[in-house]
Formats: C-alpha cells, sequence, structure tokens
C-alpha cells in the first residue's frame, strides 16, 4: 500500500496557523513524524485560495523538502499554486500532483503546468457535470479520463485513479458507488494505482475513526492500492495490514506478521 500521509492540510486548525505564522519548525515535525510512521508521499495542501494559495504552496513544499527526503504530494485544484509548488519541490523521485479531471478547461491549463515534469498523478472522477452518481459512472469518467493522459504520454502506473469518496453525512450510497469504482477500473485498467481519502467517508458524523477503519477494508477489498490518511492513527495502520493479507495481497501474511512484532496491531 502506498500511504500519502494526509496531516499537513491547511483545513487543520493547527496547520492553518502554522501556515499563518510561516513555521517552518511545526510543519518540520508534521512531516518527520508521518515518514516515520510509514507515509510515502506528504499531502501539502495550504486550504487558501486566489494568490496567496500560491504563495504559501511555494512556502510548504519548500518547508516539506527541507525536513524529510519523501516525495510531495501538491494538493490544490489551482494550476498556478500547482506550478508554485512544483517550482519549489527538489527531490529526487517525482512527486504526485493532485489532481486531474475531465473538466474540459481545467484539464488544458493543468496539463499545461506539468508539460515536461517527471511527476505522478491523482486523476479524479470528475467531469464538467461533477462526480457521477454511481459506481458505473465514475468508473466510466475515470477510464475516459486515463485515455485522455495516456494518450498524451503519461505511462498508465504513474496515474493514481480517484473515485472520489463522498461524506456518507451526505451521500448514502457514496462509498459504495466509489468501492464500485474501484473494482470496475481494477479490472479494466490493472496498471493503474486506485487512490482515495479514507477520512472523507466520516466527515460529519461521529465515531469517524470507525468508519474509517471499515471502508478501508473495505476499499482495499475493491482494489485500492493508495491512501491518503493518517499514518499516525495505528487502529487504521492496523486495519490495513489485516485487510490486506485477507484479500490476498500480502504474501504468506509477511507484512502482518512484522506489524505484529513491531507492535503496530
Amino acid at each position: 500500500m502506498i500511504i500519502v500521509g494526509e496531516l499537513i492540510n491547511g483545513t487543520r486548525a493547527p496547520v492553518r496557523a502554522a501556515l499563518e505564522r510561516r513555521d517552518a519548525d511545526a510543519i518540520a515535525d508534521l512531516a518527520r513524524r508521518q515518514v516515520e510512521a510509514g507515509a510515502d508521499y506528504l499531502d501539502c495542501n495550504v486550504g487558501a485560495v486566489g494568490a496567496r494559495e500560491v504563495e504559501l504552496m511555494g512556502w510548504l513544499v519548500r518547508t516539506v523538502g527541507q525536513a524529510v527526503d519523501a516525495p510531495v504530494c501538491i494538493d490544490t485544484p489551482s494550476p498556478a499554486a500547482m506550478a508554485a509548488g512544483l517550482s519549489e519541490y527538489r527531490g529526487d523521485a517525482p512527486p504526485l500532483v493532485n489532481s486531474v479531471t475531465l473538466e474540459g478547461a481545467r484539464l488544458e491549463e493543468t496539463l499545461a503546468v506539468l508539460g515536461g515534469r517527471r511527476v505522478r498523478i491523482v486523476a479524479l472522477a470528475m467531469t464538467d457535470a461533477g462526480v457521477p452518481e454511481t459506481g458505473h459512472g465514475r468508473a466510466q469518467a475515470s477510464l475516459r479520463l486515463i485515455g485522455e493522459l495516456t494518450d498524451r504520454g503519461l505511462p498508465a502506473v504513474d496515474i493514481f485513479v480517484d473515485p472520489v469518496v463522498t461524506p456518507l453525512s451526505v451521500d448514502g450510497a457514496g462509498a459504495r458507488a466509489a468501492c464500485e469504482a474501484m473494482r470496475a477500473i481494477a479490472s479494466a485498467r490493472p496498471e493503474c494505482h486506485l487512490i482515495c481519502g479514507i477520512s472523507n467517508v466520516s466527515f460529519g458524523l461521529p465515531e469517524r475513526a470507525l468508519l474509517n477503519r471499515v471502508f478501508l477494508a473495505q476499499a482495499v477489498a475493491a482494489g485500492l492500492d493508495s491512501a491518503i490518511l493518517d499514518p499516525t492513527d495505528r487502529p487504521l495502520r492496523a486495519t490495513l495490514h489485516a485487510a490486506e493479507a485477507l484479500a490476498g495481497r500480502d504474501a504468506w501474511c509477511a507484512g502482518y506478521l512484522q506489524a505484529y512484532r513491531s507492535g503496530t496491531l
């Protein structure tokens, strides 16, 4: 499982405060703790808009890069902020860019920013009409977007397809639709990765950690091989090890046993 650590996100009050103060030590501490907990990428989301987002994204990517060697996930719908983050990235591994959609004007503008750069891309199941309601609709949108990206030379292995997990509190069928989409995409384009933000499913509901754990297990069974989550959440990581073993993606339960010996379970 490829883990994208979700904690450096300006929608979280402590991170928003650190961004306002340009508190590099606080950001560096979050970056190091997530890498130590097993994150492969670190999400960089400033939670701002406009010119301020552009400035903050550059600072944030630079700050994270000075603290750890892990590649970043530049998380923004703004092509300008995306370009600012990419210009400050100095890592050896290609960064992950979240996200590209089938929205016509935004797709072209984003691809213009990415042109010629070595990146990996999160491809959202989103069109000019929004996120399709059904699993079939999300799968079809995703497959069209994969085609657009591969036709332009992006290797399929560098595409991380996100079926868009909507909060259960406002979309009772959203989690099921996301899993249905993942199964269809994994069957049609097994060379691509499948990714989603695990905690999105529980937004607005009590006992969020419980919902996150159960949904993670369901998503792994549906083919999820990458996840945006809190790597410091030990019960969630324990659920991930168990889910991968039960899905037949942990040969001889080696990962599960290693997690047991290390105390993660």
